[in-house]
C-alpha cells in the first residue's frame, strides 16, 4: 500500500526540481506539478535457485625497472607493468528472491529501476479491494512470456557479475559462463508509485515517485546556456594551470 502523501511528495519534487544543477532556472515555477497521479503499477516477480559455472584468464600484475633517456638527455628509470595471464575456473551457487520486472509499458522502465526496490518480501500485502479503491490501477502490458525473457537476461547479468568477483589476481579477460535456473516460479504484484508528467517548452517529462520508499527519478530538461558556461570556466582554469605550470 502508499506509505507516501502526495504533499510529501510535491514537497520532494521541488526539492529535486532545485537539485538539477543544469535544468533552466524557470524550471522549478514553470513544471506543472499540478498532474501528480498515484497509481497501482502491474509487477512480475521471479524467484530462482542458480547454479553457473565459469572459466577465465586471470591477469596478474608484475613490474620491470627500465632504463631510458629524458628530454634532456639524462638517464632515467621507471616502472613498466607486464600481466602473467593464467587459467582460472569457479563455480557458486545463488538463490533469486523476488526479482523485480515492471509489467508496464507506459512509464520509462529505466526510471522505475532507479526507484526499486518495492520491499515485496517483507511488506507485501494479500489483494484487498480498499487497497485501490479510488486509485488508478494498470492492466498488465507486459505478458509473462515477455517479462520471464526480461528476467533471465537480467539474472544472465548477475550472475556474470557474481562470477567475475570470483576471479583471482588483478584483472581478467575472455570470461565463459554456463548456467542453470531451476524452480523458477512468479507472482504479479501491484506496487504504489506517483507519477508526474509535466510539460517544459514543447516537451513533456516524466517523474516517477516509490509509493512507499519515496525515491524519486525524473527526467528534465536541460540548460545548454548553463552547460556551455561550465565547459568555458572548466576550460579557462585549465589554461590558467598550464600557464602557471609552464612558468613554474
Amino acid at each position: 500500500p502508499f506509505k507516501i502523501s502526495d504533499g510529501q511528495i510535491r514537497d520532494r519534487i521541488r526539492q529535486w526540481y532545485g537539485s538539477r544543477w543544469f535544468a533552466p532556472n524557470k524550471l522549478k515555477t514553470a513544471a506543472l506539478t499540478d498532474t501528480l497521479h498515484g497509481i497501482y503499477l502491474p509487477y512480475w516477480t521471479f524467484d530462482a535457485h542458480a547454479s553457473a559455472q565459469w572459466q577465465a584468464q586471470a591477469g596478474y600484475y608484475y613490474y620491470t625497472t627500465e632504463t631510458y633517456r629524458d628530454n634532456n638527455g639524462n638517464m632515467q628509470t621507471r616502472q613498466v607493468q607486464h600481466t602473467r595471464w593464467e587459467p582460472a575456473a569457479g563455480q557458486l551457487q545463488h538463490f533469486f528472491d523476488d526479482a523485480l520486472v515492471p509489467g508496464t509499458a507506459g512509464v520509462h522502465r529505466a526510471l522505475l529501476r532507479q526507484i526499486e526496490p518495492f520491499p515485496t518480501t517483507t511488506d507485501l500485502q494479500p489483494y484487498s479491494p480498499e487497497f485501490v479503491r479510488g486509485w488508478t490501477v494498470e492492466r498488465y502490458q507486459i505478458n509473462l512470456g515477455q517479462a520471464a525473457k526480461i528476467n533471465e537476461e537480467d539474472m544472465d547479468h548477475t550472475l556474470r557479475s557474481l562470477c567475475i568477483r570470483q576471479i583471482p589476481g588483478d584483472t581478467w579477460r575472455n570470461l565463459s559462463m554456463q548456467r542453470q535456473y531451476q524452480g523458477r516460479s512468479f507472482k504479479h504484484v501491484l506496487v504504489p508509485v506517483w507519477l508526474v508528467s509535466y510539460t517544459y517548452g514543447a516537451k513533456t517529462f516524466q517523474i516517477v515517485a516509490n509509493g512507499y520508499t519515496g525515491a524519486i527519478a525524473g527526467e528534465r530538461p536541460y540548460s545548454w546556456m548553463k552547460i556551455s558556461l561550465a565547459v568555458l570556466v572548466a576550460l579557462l582554469f585549465l589554461g590558467l594551470l598550464l600557464t602557471v605550470m609552464q612558468n613554474a
